[in-house]
C-alpha cells in the first residue's frame, strides 16, 4: 500500500462523552485521528464484504436501538467503512512491523515457504474481522448510552438470562437474584441466535437448548411524552406556528397593554390599577394579580 500523510484536527481538551459528542464515540474518534492515512476504494475493497456483513446483522439485531438514536442502516454501514480506515492506517500488517515479522516466522515454520501477498491479505482480513466485531459491539454500547441519557432509562426490551436450573414460577425473581439462582446474564443477540438454533417459535421468551435454560424477561418501556421534550427546543407548542390562536392573542393583548402602561402618567398608572382592582377583588381568578397590583401601588405612592 502507498501511505501518504493526512492530517487530521486534533481532539478537543475536554473529555468527550455520549451526552456532548454522540459521533464522535461513536467513531472511536482517537483511532481514526491516528490513522493519518486514508486509503483508495481499491484497497477497500477486499474487506467491505466484512463490513457489509457485520454492520447488517448489528443494525437488524439491534434495528429498535438504532431507531431510538435516529440511526439507520446506511449510518452504520458508515459508520463501519470509518472503523475500516482506521484499522487499514493502524493495525494492517503493513503497519504494524513486529507482528507481520511474526506472522512470517509462524507462516513460514507451518507451511516451508514465505508468505505470499495473498496470505498476507487473508491474515489481515482475520485481523480485521476480530476488530470490526469489536467496534460493533462499541457501537451498540454508546448508543444504549445515548438512549438513556435521553430517556433516563435503560434502551434494552428484554434483559436475558441463561442457566442450567430450571427458572422459577415467577420469571421475574431472576431479575433480582439471578446469581443465586444460578444465572448469568448473556446479550440479546446471542439469545436470538441460539432461539434460531432450538427450532422454537420466532418470539419464545423462554426455552431450553442443550441442557441450558434461557430466559428473556420484558423490561417495562417509558415512551417519550411531550413534558420530556417541554424547554430542549424540540416541543411543538413552543413553535410560533404551532400555538394556538387564543394563546397568540392573549400575549399579543398584554404586549400592548403593558407598553400602553408604561407610556402613562403615574396619576393616570394609579387610576388604572386602582380600576382594575376595584373590578376584580372578589374574583379568585385574579388573586395573585390583584397582590401585585396593590403592592404597584405602594411603590407609586398611592
Amino acid at each position: 500500500m502507498n501511505y501518504g500523510t493526512i492530517e487530521r484536527p486534533k481532539a478537543p481538551d475536554k473529555k468527550i462523552n455520549t451526552s456532548n459528542d454522540f459521533e464522535l464515540c461513536l467513531l472511536r474518534h482517537q483511532y481514526f485521528r491516528r490513522a493519518n492515512y486514508n486509503p483508495t476504494e481499491a484497497e477497500m475493497q477486499p474487506f467491505m464484504r466484512i463490513v457489509e456483513h457485520f454492520t447488517k446483522n448489528t443494525f437488524f439485531t439491534y434495528f429498535n436501538l438504532f431507531r431510538a438514536v435516529g440511526l439507520y442502516h446506511d449510518d452504520v454501514l458508515n459508520i463501519g467503512r470509518v472503523h475500516l480506515v482506521s484499522f487499514l492506517g493502524l493495525y494492517s500488517l503493513d503497519r504494524t512491523p513486529d507482528k507481520k515479522a511474526i506472522f512470517e516466522q509462524i507462516f513460514t515454520n507451518n507451511n516451508f515457504k514465505l508468505p505470499e501477498e495473498k496470505n498476507y491479505l487473508d491474515k489481515n482480513k482475520a485481523n480485521f474481522t476480530l476488530f470490526f466485531k469489536q467496534r460493533m459491539e462499541d457501537l451498540v454500547r454508546v448508543c444504549r448510552q445515548k438512549v438513556r441519557n435521553i430517556k433516563g432509562q435503560p434502551s434494552e426490551e428484554f434483559i436475558v438470562f441463561c442457566g442450567e436450573a430450571k427458572p422459577p414460577r415467577y420469571h421475574r425473581k431472576i431479575l433480582r437474584e439471578h446469581s443465586e439462582l444460578g444465572y448469568r446474564k448473556i446479550d440479546f443477540a446471542i439469545f436470538k441466535s441460539i432461539r434460531k438454533k432450538a427450532n422454537v417459535n420466532f418470539d419464545a421468551t423462554i426455552f431450553e437448548f442443550a441442557g441450558i435454560w434461557y430466559v428473556a424477561i420484558p423490561l417495562d418501556q417509558k415512551p417519550l411524552a411531550l413534558e420530556d421534550i417541554v424547554g430542549s427546543g424540540a416541543d411543538p407548542y413552543q413553535n410560533l406556528h404551532n400555538r394556538q390562536p387564543n394563546d397568540l392573542f392573549e400575549e399579543k393583548e398584554f404586549e400592548n397593554f403593558s407598553n400602553s402602561f408604561q407610556s402613562k402618567t403615574n396619576d393616570r398608572k394609579v387610576k388604572v390599577i386602582r380600576k382594575f382592582i376595584a373590578k376584580n377583588k372578589n374574583s379568585g381568578q385574579y388573586k395573585e394579580e390583584i397582590y401585585a397590583a396593590r403592592k404597584l401601588l405602594r411603590e407609586l405612592g398611592a
